[in-house]
């Protein structure tokens, strides 16, 4: 697999969204002092979902696993909530994530001018994902990659997501 896309992936991501919001949202530097752990990311970043919202991560989870984007049992997946804010274009930058694959769930307004570029190992843009509010984008965690086009100035405006870090169990 090198890259899934899903459009609409909640059945009602209006219902949702409230509750999405209500989540705290901390800066890595915030993060590395609460976790005892090393961050590094733009914008800020919820706690991993398991142990703060285990019940919506579980929603997440059956419905990737219903949609057979992924066969039950075999996978760890973290989730995150994460805000990128139109200051953090500048603070952004090319990157692999070291899992065997990331996903995202664009939730905030669908916006044309920001989305996800990936990119193959000689940094050479092979696809660029449109931020669609509600699609689900799966792809292998080896490929260089970038969000783009962060905007707003809150929860409100901004781009918000939910980040997936996926390993295939031992």
């Amino acid at each position: 697999m090198k890259l899934i896309q899903e459009e609409n992936f909640f059945p009602n991501l209006n219902f949702i969204l409230p509750e999405i919001k209500k989540i705290k949202l901390y800066s890595s530097e915030e993060y590395e002092k609460l976790e005892n752990e090393k961050a590094n990311w733009p914008g800020l970043r919820s706690k991993v979902l398991t142990t703060t919202n285990p019940i919506f991560h579980e929603y997440i989870t059956s419905i990737i696993y219903k949609k057979k984007l992924l066969d039950k049992g075999l996978w760890e997946i973290s989730s995150f909530i994460h805000l990128r804010l139109k200051e953090d274009n500048i603070k952004d930058w090319i990157h692999k994530d070291s899992f065997n694959f990331a996903a995202l769930i664009y939730i905030s307004k669908t916006n044309f001018n920001s989305g996800t570029y990936l990119f193959d190992d000689n940094n050479n843009l092979i696809n660029d994902i449109k931020f669609v509010s509600n699609r689900f984008i799966m792809y292998d965690g080896q490929y260089n990659h970038i969000g783009y086009g962060h905007h707003g100035d809150s929860i409100e405006n901004g781009r918000l997501t939910i980040n997936l870090f996926i390993n295939k169990k031992d």
